[in-house]
C-alpha cells in the first residue's frame, strides 16, 4: 500500500512539493486553513486547519491517522517548523525536536543559542519601547540597524532604521506584523548577503548551491527591506564555501538540529567574515528549493526532505551537485494602484533560458505599496551557462513586461 505524506500548507509555492509527492507514488494529505488553497487540487485528502495552530493540526492529523497511517510530515515555503515537529511527535514520526523547533521559531531565542555556542551572528538586542530604540540609535549615530518581530516572516515588519527614523512609528509598524508583539534589533552588516539551502546528514553539511541575495532596491523601498531575488552562483571561492558549510553546521547544532534541511540567511562582512543572520528548519520559498537549486546543481532537496520525512534512507551522493549552471530570479515592483494593463507576456516567453514566471495579480486587481515580499507583483526565473549570462537574461525578462497602473 502507498505511504501517506502530510504536507503542512497548501499555497501556490507548495504546489511543486505536492506534484513531486504524487510522482513518487505517495498518497498526499494537504493541510491549510484556506479551503480554496491552490495546492489542494493536487492532494488526495484535505485537512482544514491553520498551519500556525499546532494543536488544531495535530488533532486533525490524529483523526486521519486513526483510519489511515500517516508516514511523514513536512512543509515547504512555510515558516511553521513548530507545527511540523508537533504533529510529527504526536504521530511518532521523524522530525527535529520540539525544542529545536521552538529555537528556530523565535529570532531572539535563535540568536541567544548562537551566542552561547560562539556562532558568529550580527549584534542583537531585544527591544521593548521607542525610548529604548532611540537610545541605541543615538549611541551609534553612524550605524544602521534592522528592527523586526521575533516571530515575523516574509519581510513583514522588517525595517532598516537609523538616526533619522521616527522611533515611535518604527516600533508600532514592526509590532503589528508579529503575533507576540516582541521585537529584536540587529546591527545591519554591510557585505554580501547569501541564501543557502543545506541538508545535514552523517555529521556533514551538503549545500548544493548558494545564491547571492539582491538588495539593490534598499534605498527605493526604505525603511522596508525588500529582496529582489537572487543569483546562483554567488561569487565565492572554494575556501569560503567550506567556511559557510562549517558555519551552518555550528549554527544548526547550536539550535539542536543535527539532521535534515536547514535554510540559511547569511552575510559576509567587508572583512570577509561569514556570519548567520537567521536559520530556518524548512525548505525555502521563492522557487529557490523547487527550481533554482535543481536547475543549477542537479540536486533535488525537496525530494531529499520528502524521503527523510517518510523515514527513508538518504544517500549522500544524491546531495552532491552533478551539474554547474547559473540561475537568476527577479521580481516586478509596479507603483501602487489598480492594474489597468499587463503587456509583453509573449516577449517574456521568448527570453532565452526562461524557466518559470508568474504574476500574482491580474488586470483589475489592486497593487499595494511595496512593504513586504507578498506585495511583489510577479517574478521571472532564468537559467544560463554562467552568472553573467543569467543576469543578462533575467534583466531582459524584467524589461519584457510593462505594467500600467492607475492610482
Amino acid at each position: 500500500m502507498a505511504k501517506v505524506l502530510l504536507i503542512i500548507g497548501a499555497g501556490a509555492e507548495q504546489i511543486p512539493a505536492y506534484q513531486l509527492a504524487k510522482k513518487l507514488g505517495f498518497i498526499v494529505i494537504g493541510s491549510d486553513l484556506n479551503r480554496e488553497a491552490p495546492a489542494f487540487k493536487y492532494a488526495d485528502h484535505v485537512l482544514i486547519a491553520s498551519t500556525r495552530n499546532p494543536e488544531e493540526t495535530k488533532l486533525k492529523a490524529l483523526e486521519f491517522h486513526s483510519s489511515q497511517t500517516i508516514s511523514g510530515v513536512m512543509t515547504i515555503a512555510n515558516d511553521v517548523p513548530y507545527t511540523v515537529a508537533y504533529v510529527a511527535k504526536a504521530l511518532g514520526l521523524r522530525s527535529i525536536s520540539l525544542k529545536a523547533a521552538e529555537n528556530v521559531s523565535d529570532k531572539l531565542l535563535m540568536k541567544q543559542c548562537f551566542n552561547r555556542n560562539n556562532v558568529p551572528c550580527p549584534w542583537f538586542h531585544s527591544i521593548e519601547s521607542a525610548e529604548e530604540l532611540t537610545q541605541f540609535i543615538q549611541s551609534n549615530p553612524l550605524q544602521r540597524f534592522v528592527l523586526k518581530p521575533v516571530d515575523g516572516r516574509g519581510a513583514r515588519g522588517v525595517l532598516l532604521v537609523d538616526k533619522d527614523t521616527d522611533a515611535n512609528w518604527a516600533i508600532e509598524e514592526s509590532k503589528r506584523w508579529g503575533d507576540s508583539g516582541r521585537l529584536i534589533l540587529e546591527k545591519y552588516i554591510e557585505g554580501i548577503q547569501l541564501s543557502t539551502e543545506s541538508f545535514l546528514l552523517n555529521g556533514k553539511c551538503f549545500t548544493p548551491a548558494i545564491a547571492e541575495r539582491n538588495y539593490s532596491r534598499l534605498a527605493q523601498f526604505s525603511p522596508n527591506i525588500i529582496e529582489d531575488g537572487g543569483t546562483i552562483p554567488a561569487p565565492l571561492d572554494t575556501l569560503m564555501k567550506k567556511k559557510i558549510d562549517n558555519l551552518i553546521v555550528s549554527g544548526a547544532n547550536a539550535l539542536g538540529i543535527y539532521e535534515g534541511i536547514v535554510k540559511g540567511d547569511l552575510v559576509i562582512d567587508n572583512s570577509g567574515n561569514p556570519m548567520i543572520i537567521e536559520l530556518a528548519a524548512r525548505l525555502s520559498g521563492g522557487w529557490f528549493a523547487t527550481h533554482q537549486i535543481p536547475e543549477a546543481s542537479g540536486v533535488n532537496l525537496v525530494n531529499a526532505v520528502m524521503l527523510h520525512a517518510m523515514g527513508e534512507k538518504i544517500e549522500e551522493a544524491s546531495l552532491v551537485p552533478n551539474r554547474d549552471k547559473a540561475t537568476a530570479i527577479r521580481y516586478w515592483f509596479p507603483p501602487h494602484g489598480v492594474i489597468k494593463n499587463i503587456q509583453g507576456e509573449e516577449s517574456l516567453k521568448s527570453v532565452p533560458g526562461l524557466l518559470s514566471y508568474g504574476f500574482f495579480r491580474k488586470m483589475g486587481d489592486y497593487q499595494p505599496p511595496i512593504k513586504m515580499h507578498p506585495d511583489r507583483f510577479g517574478y521571472a526565473l532564468v537559467s544560463a551557462e554562467n552568472r553573467e549570462e543569467a543576469l543578462e537574461r533575467v534583466n531582459l525578462a524584467m524589461e519584457s513586461i510593462q505594467i500600467e497602473v492607475s492610482s
